[in-house]
Parts: C-alpha cells; structure tokens; sequence
C-alpha cells in the first residue's frame, strides 16, 4: 500500500498523456470512407491505456491520501472545502480524478461500439472523448499544483496606464513585509536559545516514534510545563533525532514548531536533510519544509487547533539509562 501511496506522481503522467493525445485520433476518425479503420485502433488504444492510467492513478492518489491522513476513514475523497485555498485546490483534483475515471469508462464504451468498415466513430464518441481528455488534464493542473504549492492566482483587471511623476527617490529602508522564512524557518532554528522543557529526550508516537525535546520561549515556558493555553507570540519547538533500536539514534530528525499569532496557531515542520531510508515517505525528497496551510500539515492542524495539545497525551517514554560497569 505504500509503494502505491509513493508512485502516485508517476503514475499520474499517463492519463495526462492520454488526455492530450487522445483528442488527434477521435478528431481524425470522423471522416467516414475508406482507409479510416486505423483511426478507430490508434483512438480505442488511447482510450484503454487512459482509462487503465486513470485508475492506477486514482487507486494511488487514494491510497496517497489515507497514507498522508488527508482522506478521513470510510471516506474516497477529501472532506468538501469550498475557497481557493490547498483544501479546496485538493477536494477539486480528487473530484476531477472520480469524474474522469466514471467519463472514461463510457468514453471507451463508446469508442469499442460496432461500426462498420467505411463509418466513423461518430459524434457521441468525439463529444465524450473531448470531455474526457479536458477532464484528465484539468485534473493534472490540479495535481501539479498541490504537488509545487502553487496558490490560485486572482485575475486582477489591468490597470490604466498612468504616467508617474518623478519624485526624489526615497532612503533605502528594509521592507516590513519581505518574509524572511519563506526558505527555512529562522527563528526555529536558533531553537537552543529557548528555554528547554524536557530535560532529556522522550519518544514521541504522536510525531513519527522520534525522539523529542521541548523547548519554549520565556513567556511560554510556565504554561506549557502547566498545561495551559499560551499566550499571545509564544513560540513551541520540538528538536528530535531518529530512532535507532529504541534509543535516541545519531540522524537528526525535523523541527516541529507552533507559534501563537493574532489569527491563531502556526504550525511549521522542517527537515533540512531526510535520511536515505526515509525519502520513499516524502516522494523521494531530500527535504522538506511545510507551513502555514500547507496540505501536509492537516494531521497537525487537527491536533493543534487551540494551540498547544492535550497535555494528557505528552509522552513520558524515556530512555532507559545505562550506567558503566553495570
């Protein structure tokens, strides 16, 4: 199941494929006479390698999204978001992906009907292939851009052109809207210069099976060690290191932090370097850095709505001191 869950991008390529190829062939199979039986072959192969890509490409995408825990149990797509943001953007591509799968199958339907030699696939067929391959690609743009983080756009109507007038050039002051962690997150990083909770490593299941230390700015520090809710710009960052044999391994692991701002909490996870052995679970990258409303960050959303979780669920997982000579 996770292999599937990993190949979803790859397989992907083929119904996009087919949706820009398959329109040529039906196109040219309207002509009715003879010499057009090739028409109809090179058009029904599209159409049986489309529809075969499309559903590995839905069995995979679903199988991506149970993996990635964006598709609630009992459920084959994403909760319903109306908006432009990336819940919405994902809601849309796995609806497209269902649509094409179901038009696909009477597309082909369509295409396989018993024609004579001389006679073309005819209009049925042309009308749904079209809407089918418009389907598969409209459904691809949409993969492209959750898989790149490209936000809808909004048209903006173009302005009239108006001739400035010069004016003496201000001093050069740094922008107060110029996003310093748009690459990495800054001030996670400099993590150590907060006040650490947890005095050693504990084993976290909620955040991979690794091997966590709390740490929390000074305003913060009291009412996360007390279970209470943080307060305006507290800022929470997890360090952790991989597992190895059930002891704190040498891999670092990522940076999870959570950020108490006016329009509520802000979560962030950043890995600057996935080991080898742990790309197949991030699509084969080297690294990742997820923010904001990223797709990825849904899971933690859940658990973080309020802010700070439940403090119940804190692990107390430490590991087992080994003392020399013993």
């Amino acid at each position: 199941m996770d292999w599937i869950a990993l190949k979803h991008a790859l397989l992907s390529h083929l119904p996009v494929a087919a949706g820009l190829l398959l329109p040529w062939p039906l196109i040219a199979a309207q002509r009715p006479g003879r010499g057009i039986r090739p028409w109809w072959t090179v058009s029904r192969y599209l159409g049986w390698m489309g529809l075969l890509g499309t559903l590995c490409a839905f069995v995979s995408g679903f199988a991506s999204g149970r993996f990635l825990g964006i598709i609630p149990a009992h459920r084959l797509l994403p909760l319903a978001v109306s908006g432009s943001g990336p819940e919405a953007l994902l809601y849309r591509h796995a609806a497209l992906a269902a649509g094409s799968l179901i038009l696909g199958i009477v597309a082909v339907w369509a295409m396989n009907r018993s024609r004579k030699d001389h006679q073309s696939l005819g209009f049925l067929t042309l009308l749904l292939g079209l809407a089918w391959s418009a389907a598969l690609l409209l459904a691809g743009e949409g993969g492209y851009r959750l898989a790149h983080g490209h936000a809808p756009v909004p048209v903006v109507a173009p302005a009239v052109e108006v001739k400035p007038v010069p004016a003496p050039a201000p001093p050069s002051l740094p922008r107060a809207d110029v996003d310093t962690e748009a690459k990495i997150p800054v001030r996670a990083l400099d993590y150590a210069a907060l006040e650490p909770i947890q005095p050693d490593p504990v084993k976290s299941p909620a955040h991979g099976g690794r091997w966590i230390r709390a740490w929390a700015s000074p305003e913060a520090a009291a009412a996360y060690r007390a279970g209470q809710p943080l307060p305006q710009g507290a800022m929470v960052v997890l360090s952790s290191v991989e597992d190895r044999w059930g002891r704190p391994g040498p891999d670092a692991g990522p940076l999870f932090a959570l950020e108490i701002k006016p329009s509520g909490p802000a979560l962030s996870f950043y890995w600057a370097r996935i080991p080898m052995e742990r790309r197949r679970e991030f699509g084969g990258e080297s690294r990742a850095y997820w923010r904001g409303d990223d797709i990825h960050l849904v899971s933690c959303r859940s658990c973080h709505a309020t802010g700070m979780a439940d403090p119940a669920q804190r692990s107390r997982w430490r590991a087992k001191k080994v003392v020399p000579g013993e």
